[in-house]
């Protein structure tokens, strides 16, 4: 998440990496410059190297940390140290960035590391060592969780790695950094929170090894009973006071790390926390958590409190919401809403008192609230809280700190984030949405109408959940109101789905050189490119819409496509194989075929048979280009894929994603929908009944739901279940209504309850892969398979509920991709995939780049009973 929070922060409208930011700050430049030597610029680093330098391929890497206020002088040190010694070094370029490396959300691997050296040998790098923690003496940094420290320096790291950026590319698109180990192999450059060598490799800088840890971790009187939150700034633990037996909650706080964006480390904020938590207990006891006692241990400092014992208010929510569950009476929502107004009540007499003393909590949100086991609330984290005739913090939660627009109108109201924090607090128990209503109150109109679907939202409730709408901020006609779109659904959804269509062309920017659609946050891990993330996608959905794509922009994307092609992973959602299949459609098949026969001899085709990145995707591409030019040695090609994956038999799982994967993306429902349609290509039944035992292998690993729905986690130890495409309930639905349509009676049985989890009224997210949109999709499939009028007003009914996601821009449409931050034009999180889904609702089964359905569910297989 922080990859999205980061690259929200360079530009106001759209996701952008955090280099590209227009002004970081005061820049970091070393006082003196050897002759000779030059900087360049590498993302949010400045490097230095000069005449004479000699740079290993790998080797030991000194990393120097500071104090914000130190860090020019240490830069000059460091320099001055590297100029004399000819060895190259980089240092962060600038403030802002030196506090999101040190950020409290900040990556735990890359804290603390303000300069590196990248010495030419051990030899060198032990001569470095010394003179640097020698010129360093006296100043401190944050510990570089990656590295060990050198002896007593309280500043100079060191780890060994690889220097010249050497990788290898992982079936997702991504990077993985390579070092050789101490027997010549290539493995895994991890960068983890902790020193880790490769193996054969000692270290030369120590006499002999520290012993590892064993058995519990102990801090003082306290055994750590669990990891609760880890983060750049510390953490936070539950523990067991060893003398009495008794639950106790610890944060912990690093040295000169965890900063927040007005420059307060999390050391500053743990002692303002304790005592301001000492002086709430003394006045106003089970306002907040006792505080028991605050100590320095090491260099870290740890306050232990009371452990408020229940749930976390987000896991109530999941367990409790009828509007999360399928088919639940009134009495259960006349019910859930008298819990939701005591949590509340619960929680306004908290603040009362709190601000009685004079005192804002300043971050009201649901990672702060715990639910008793007597049905009230408490506030937990004080971390936030301050004065109420001081600044409030900046460190506010996204979604439930007052956005600019309403500070704006409340310039002198003390309790501001308060009030609005308890707005949108009530807001997340009646349905998880919050973004788009700060930038288009008029949505709010919209949610309850979907929410009323279900139950009527009691008065009181709506007031509190919508006390910060402006409506007249927005023109009333800038979105239908609820009478128009029960009137008129397919009038609607019809309209909204040509304002994406132009609003995404109105987006397209082809003389950019680093996109030609705003991508999502992924992108800049993987590429601009891709049916996910990139222009093809986009280009994709607007070919499936049937709407003219320009010229420049097909030119660009076949650009981009041959320049990057030896760069690309196989695969579909990312890869060559997916960029091949776009470029099919716009009329370019001899690129399109050079780059599927490059997906097929990928390295990573052959170890990787998912949908998304590996064999099984390549093979629906083969497919795709079968369909549209009846070429046999393209489903040659698919067939070659489906035998591929039929010879793994039992050793199918290493193929699939980690953890052994479930789902559409990574899992064997993937594989088993690739089966399916090869099935139909090629009228070999043995495809689709391979394809029927990976997906009964699927159903084995559901989990079912309290209301007796089906759900699916994304993997073996990631067991939180999710209702979406990539990951969960509708990706897997995808496949079974595919299965379920040729009389199987296994797939027959679930599909209802796999259906049950998906008819959702709100998601945090709109997106197709990981938000709202993904559970229209499936609805409408299925709606297909039925042709089932009232499925089909099922379907119609949950796609009116994109409406209260949209963000009207002029005549045109925008939406909030990743994270629900900024705009995005992907066809994961953005206005591409919001544009298949409507489409699919509007028009029926196609081509949605994850499946190959014809234009009738009853060419394959038949209908649904």
């Amino acid at each position: 998440m922080f990859d999205a929070l980061s690259d929200a922060l360079a530009d106001e409208q759209f996701y952008a990496p955090l280099a590209t930011m227009a002004d970081p700050g005061p820049r970091f430049a070393p006082v003196r410059t050897a002759d000779g030597w030059r900087a360049s610029e590498r993302d949010i680093w400045t490097a230095w190297s000069g005449p004479g330098v000699r740079r290993a391929g790998q080797g030991w890497k000194i990393h120097v940390s500071a104090r914000p206020e130190r860090a020019q002088h240490v830069l000059d040190v460091v320099a001055d140290t590297c100029f004399a010694q000819e060895a190259a070094f980089k240092h962060v370029s600038a403030r802002f960035f030196f506090l999101a490396l040190h950020h409290k959300h900040g990556a735990r691997s890359q804290a603390g590391k303000f300069c590196t050296v990248y010495p030419p040998d051990t030899a060198g790098a032990e001569r470095l060592l010394v003179l640097l923690a020698e010129a360093l003496d006296g100043e401190e940094g944050a510990y570089v969780l990656s590295d060990r420290r050198y002896r007593d320096s309280r500043t100079v790291h060191y780890r060994y790695g690889a220097f010249a950026g050497r990788s290898r590319m992982l079936p997702d698109g991504t990077a993985q950094p390579l070092v050789a180990d101490g027997h010549g192999h290539d493995v895994p450059d991890l960068r983890l929170p902790y020193f880790v060598l490769p193996e054969g490799v000692g270290d030369p800088f120590v006499d002999r090894e520290p012993a590892p840890h064993r058995g519990p971790i102990r801090i003082r009187d306290y055994e750590i009973v669990k990891v609760l939150q880890p983060s750049n700034a510390g953490g936070a633990y539950q523990a067991r006071e060893t003398r009495t037996g008794r639950l106790v909650l610890i944060k912990e706080a690093r040295p000169h790390n965890g900063y927040t964006w007005d420059g307060a480390s999390a050391r500053e904020r743990l002692r303002r926390e304790y005592e301001t938590l000492t002086a709430v207990h003394a006045a106003a006891a089970g306002v907040c958590p006792e505080p028991l006692e605050r100590f320095t241990e090491w260099e870290h400092d740890f306050l232990v409190m009371e452990h408020v014992d229940g749930l976390p208010l987000v896991r109530w929510i999941n367990r409790s919401s009828p509007v999360l569950l399928a088919e639940r009476p009134a009495a259960d929502f006349d019910r859930y809403h008298a819990e939701c107004r005591r949590i509340l009540a619960s929680l306004d007499a908290a603040l009362d008192r709190l601000h009685a003393l004079g005192l804002r909590f300043g971050d009201v949100s649901p990672g702060n609230v715990i639910v008793t086991p007597d049905g009230g609330a408490r506030l937990v984290d004080f971390e936030s809280a301050t004065a109420l005739d001081a600044r409030p913090a900046r460190m506010g939660t996204p979604g439930f700190a007052p956005p600019p627009g309403v500070a704006a109108e409340h310039p002198d109201d003390p309790l501001l984030a308060d009030r609005y924090g308890m707005a949108a607090l009530a807001l997340t128990l009646l349905a998880p949405f919050h973004n788009a209503p700060q930038l288009t109150p008029a949505n709010f109109a919209l949610l309850r109408r979907d929410l009323a679907a279900r139950a009527p939202v009691p008065d009181d409730l709506w007031r509190r959940a919508t006390a910060f709408r402006r409506p007249g901020a927005v023109r009333p006609s800038a979105l239908p109101d609820p009478g128009e779109v029960d009137a008129d659904p397919v009038g609607c959804l019809t309209r909204l789905a040509e304002r994406t269509a132009s609003g995404l062309l109105a987006l397209a920017d082809t003389d950019r050189p680093d996109w030609a659609f705003p991508p999502s946050p992924q992108a800049f891990r993987t590429n601009t490119v891709c049916l996910a993330y990139g222009t093809a996608g986009v280009v994709h959905a607007l070919l499936r819409a049937g709407v003219p794509v320009p010229e420049e922009v097909r030119e660009r994307l076949r650009h981009d496509a041959l320049t990057t092609a030896h760069a690309l992973p196989p695969g579909l959602a990312v890869g060559s194989a997916g960029v091949g299949r776009t470029l099919a459609r716009t009329g370019h098949l001899d690129e399109a075929v050079d780059l599927l026969r490059a997906a097929d001899r990928h390295p990573l085709t052959a170890g990787t048979t998912t949908l998304a990145g590996g064999r099984a995707g390549v093979g629906l591409a083969w497919l795709a280009l079968h369909r549209q030019t009846r070429d046999p040695r393209h489903l040659e090609r698919a067939a070659a894929a489906g035998d591929a994956i039929l010879a793994l038999g039992a050793d199918l799982g290493p193929t699939l994603g980690a953890h052994d994967a479930r789902g559409l993306f990574h899992g064997r429902s993937g594989l088993a929908l690739f089966l399916h349609h090869l099935t139909d290509a090629t009228g070999q039944p043995r495809y689709r009944a391979a394809g029927r035992l990976l997906l009964h292998e699927e159903l084995d690993r559901a989990v079912e739901l309290p209301d007796g729905s089906l759900s699916f986690a994304d993997n073996a130890v990631n067991r939180r279940v999710m209702p979406y495409l990539a990951t969960g309930s509708a990706g897997i639905g995808t496949v079974l209504l595919r299965y379920a349509a040729t009389a199987d009676e296994r797939c027959a049985t679930a599909l209802p309850r796999v259906l049950a989890d998906v008819r959702k009224v709100s998601a945090v997210q709109a997106g197709l892969h990981d938000g709202f949109a993904g559970l229209v999709h499936l609805l409408a499939a299925h709606a297909d398979y039925t042709q089932d009028d009232a499925d089909r007003r099922d379907a119609l009914r949950l796609a009116t509920g994109l409406l209260k996601y949209a963000v009207p821009h002029g005549e045109d449409v925008r939406w909030l991709g990743t994270g629900s931050l900024r705009f995005s034009a992907d066809t994961a999180s953005g206005s591409a995939g919001i544009l298949l889904a409507l489409h699919r609702a509007l028009h029926g089964p196609g081509d949605d780049w994850f499946t190959l359905d014809p234009t009738h569910p009853q060419e394959s297989g038949g209908t649904l009973p």
